[in-house]
């Protein structure tokens, strides 16, 4: 082998051999890596939280009254039996009209909007009242001008001999809303061929007569579900008793189903005698949707903790309702508080009168309301006295009104379970606060005007959201 060859084997070799070495030391430094612990950096997601930006404040009055039959030829055509008078108060919404199906004619003053104050959402309340003195429609009738929602529930009305009831609803939007009317009857809940699928389209109010829903029905109650777009529904109740009007009433949702449910301000103008068949002044119907209860009623007389009449038990199937009457109740104001093992939905009737000219009120058990609220008093006719009703819950409450536009404030200290009222001018706003929670009602107590409606919770605002990328 020549000098160069030799060089260039032993070069080659010495390249084999360190290199080895190195792969060996590096197999051995990442063995006795393994067990230690390895270096980390760690750094919080970014994340942006953001307030959504608060959208318009809505209501919706139900707007003019509806009387089917007044045109030669066309029994089931409706027209207006009598215009709406609208009180509001708080931020001044713009008032907006909305399509009626009923008469084909924009109805004014039936959409309120108002838009967001410094990046809050505006605060008003609105109510309306209407009355009638016709040959086939008379009475008084008062209702709060509520937002709308996805899901909603009417327990009042019927559909017997003499009853010409009609649904409402409205959709405020401008998108159209596609509407499901379940109705829960004595064979249980049913969606029937009118109640599935009705399309209201954006920015109009359809009717629907309430017979064509639930023909026979003596104490029905209706969930109205939303999709597209929310809803805002009520009902226009009157009767005839062999071809003479006894009293008319619009009423609004009832809260959602819950466990229990209180309905304050149940005023009763005329003693009901327990002992005479067909006396009775007052009733409250009941409907557990989803399962067999029992509920118990019991009936406090307004700033009374002793039942005025023995707590009724009631048994309960699943998805039908029942209406339990309350005999005996002598003229005055009532709470009526309701307690089951499962979710119900609750309202109270009231008559005015067992006879002669008369009018009678539906009242669905309010939602609760816990801080602040506004509150709209519609008005009323002369010399009807007017009231606010306030029932507390668990815990004891100090409660004060305060008129909106101005004056003293008024102040309830109530106990647990207790409920208290006091007398407002019609045609007034007040705002209500709480240091715990109650529920409210405005009673209007005549013989020939009687009527009420719930306080509603104000609009919650949007929490802040946490948006991580």
């Amino acid at each position: 082998m020549n000098p160069a060859r030799a060089l260039r084997a032993l070069g080659t070799g010495t390249r084999l051999i360190v290199g080895a070495a190195v792969a060996v030391a590096l197999v051995v430094a990442v063995v006795l890596a393994i067990p230690a612990p390895i270096p980390t950096m760690q750094r919080d997601a970014v994340a942006l939280v953001q307030t959504p930006t608060p959208s318009d404040t809505v209501a919706v009055c139900p707007g003019p009254l509806l009387a089917a039959g007044r045109v030669i030829g066309q029994a089931g055509q409706l027209s207006v039996a009598g215009g709406a008078q609208v009180t509001r108060g708080g931020v001044e919404p713009r008032s907006e009209s909305l399509r009626s199906s009923a008469t084909g004619e924009d109805v004014a003053d039936t959409l309120l909007r108002a838009a967001p104050v410094e990046g809050r959402a505006a605060e008003f309340a609105a109510a309306q009242s209407t009355a009638t003195a016709a040959d086939d429609l008379s009475g008084f009738a008062a209702s709060a001008c509520t937002s709308p929602r996805f899901d909603s529930w009417l327990a009042a009305g019927a559909t017997s001999t003499g009853a010409a009831d009609l649904v409402s609803i409205a959709n405020p939007g401008d998108v159209t809303a596609t509407v499901d009317i379940t109705v829960f009857g004595q064979s249980g809940p049913v969606v029937p061929p009118g109640g599935e699928g009705v399309v209201v389209a954006a920015r109009t109010q359809v009717t629907v007569p309430l017979a064509g829903l639930a023909l026979g029905e003596l104490a029905p109650v209706l969930r109205i579900q939303a999709i597209g777009a929310p809803v805002v529904v009520s009902l226009q109740s009157s009767r005839t008793v062999t071809l003479e009007p006894v009293g008319l009433d619009v009423s609004g949702p009832a809260a959602p189903p819950a466990p229990s449910q209180t309905i304050p301000g149940v005023v009763t103008t005329t003693a009901s005698d327990p002992a005479v068949a067909g006396s009775v002044t007052a009733r409250v119907r009941l409907l557990s949707a989803s399962e067999a209860t029992t509920a118990t009623v019991t009936v406090f007389a307004e700033g009374s903790d002793t039942p005025a009449i023995a707590p009724a038990p009631a048994q309960l199937q699943a998805g039908i309702p029942i209406e339990l009457e309350l005999p005996g109740l002598a003229a005055g104001a009532y709470t009526v508080r309701v307690d089951a093992s499962a979710p119900v939905v609750a309202s109270a009737w009231t008559t005015s009168a067992l006879g002669g000219q008369r009018d009678f009120s539906w009242l669905p058990a309010p939602e609760q309301i816990d801080g602040a609220t506004l509150v709209a008093v519609a008005e009323a006719p002369d010399g009807v006295p007017v009231r606010i009703h306030i029932a507390t819950l668990q815990t004891a409450a100090d409660v004060t009104l305060t008129p909106v536009v101005g004056g003293d404030p008024q102040t309830l200290a109530l106990g647990p379970g207790d409920a208290g009222a006091l007398s407002v001018p019609a045609g007034t706003t007040w705002r209500i606060e709480t240091t715990a929670p109650i529920v409210a009602a405005v009673s209007y107590a005549a013989t020939t005007a009687l009527a009420g409606y719930g306080v509603q919770p104000a609009p919650s605002a949007a929490s802040a959201v946490r948006v991580v990328p």
